[in-house]
């Protein structure tokens, strides 16, 4: 009876991934088993931001906390955790073709990459001014990142490569929820 903040499917299908805030917990259910694979507490605040890699081999959770943790998706163990964020995480994507970085955004108004071989933040993009941040995606070739606002209400649109900004979309009446790219 608790409220789910994130939910998110695995690649294959098999696999429907949730978070509670409330109950700061994670869970991991195999529909084709009818079970849990996974319950845990992955975070010491509310997860916010759940996301699957597209090869399925890892996922990631995002929290209030700011952290950005990532976890195998055989074993469910927690591998890897980043701590460069100031404020909550609002969104996850992984980068489409290799699924060896996710991008986190933030309340704390920058999207951030993380490097999942070198375990290292490699870039970070920022806005012109603070903005908080409310969801990140990434294109399909892996070169343009965008992120919502949630005051103003725009999209700011960078190259991964060149961490510039190259625009910004205005023109929304209230905050941008979520945003994807088409294959």
């Amino acid at each position: 009876s608790e409220a789910i903040t994130a939910l998110t499917i695995h690649p294959r299908g098999s696999l429907i991934a949730l978070a509670s805030a409330p109950l700061r917990q994670l869970f991991v259910w195999d529909w084709e088993a009818e079970t849990y694979v996974l319950k845990q507490q992955g975070h010491t605040s509310e997860i916010s931001a759940f996301a699957f890699a597209p090869n399925g081999s890892v996922f990631a959770t995002g929290g209030e906390e700011g952290k950005v943790k990532i976890w195998d998706s055989k074993t469910y163990y927690c591998f890897s955790t980043f701590s460069e964020h100031k404020g909550a995480i609002t969104g996850l994507a992984f980068l489409p073709k290799t699924s060896n970085a996710v991008l986190s955004s933030s309340k704390d108004g920058t999207v951030r990459a993380f490097d999942l071989i070198r375990y290292r933040n490699f870039r970070t993009l920022v806005t012109p001014s603070l903005q908080q941040l409310t969801c990140v995606c990434v294109d399909p070739s892996g070169e343009i990142v965008c992120a919502g606002a949630m005051d103003p209400f725009q999209i700011f649109v960078w190259s991964l490569k060149t961490s510039q900004l190259t625009d910004v979309f205005s023109g929304h009446t209230a905050p941008i929820s979520t945003m994807r790219f088409l294959k």
